[in-house]
């Protein structure tokens, strides 16, 4: 599933993970440049629209809608902190924000959800490349 991404010019598709949020209309815990989604997008020759140096920094919706990531990816996570750690209150959001409601990556339905352990360093990132990968590959079908 990896080698297929390459071969499909992943480099023009770009990405964003969602981590969680204190409150769901605030700024979220994004995937900065210093951790392992963006060693997974970097993998799999996608571009994370973040270009901060923190490993999770928190980024304004307005300025996430403006670089209009071709993929949303979602952290599932079994705690209940923040409304943001439900993936399923995650998407009801995106859908409904009027912000976020007009990304591309929204509109299409290009939404990955993966296991929060497996945007970590751990055992379960290669799950989370996996799912990562084959989201790819049936984006790139689609189209």
């Amino acid at each position: 599933a990896i080698g297929n991404v390459k071969q499909n010019k992943a480099n023009d598709v770009s990405a964003l993970f969602w981590f969680s949020s204190s409150d769901l209309a605030s700024d979220p815990f994004v995937a900065g440049r210093k951790g392992i989604p963006d060693f997974m997008l970097n993998s799999l020759g996608m571009r994370n629209i973040v270009k901060s140096d923190e490993e999770w920094p928190t980024v304004g919706w307005e300025t996430i809608a403006k670089a209009n990531p071709s993929i949303l990816v979602i952290a599932r996570m079994d705690r209940r902190r923040f409304p943001a750690d439900d993936y399923l209150k995650k998407i009801e959001f995106l859908k409904n924000d009027p912000v976020t409601r007009n990304m591309d990556a929204v509109k299409h339905d290009r939404i990955v959800i993966i296991d929060a352990e497996g945007m970590q360093a751990g055992l379960r990132l290669f799950t989370g490349f996996e799912e990562m990968a084959d989201a790819a590959n049936r984006f790139n079908a689609a189209q």
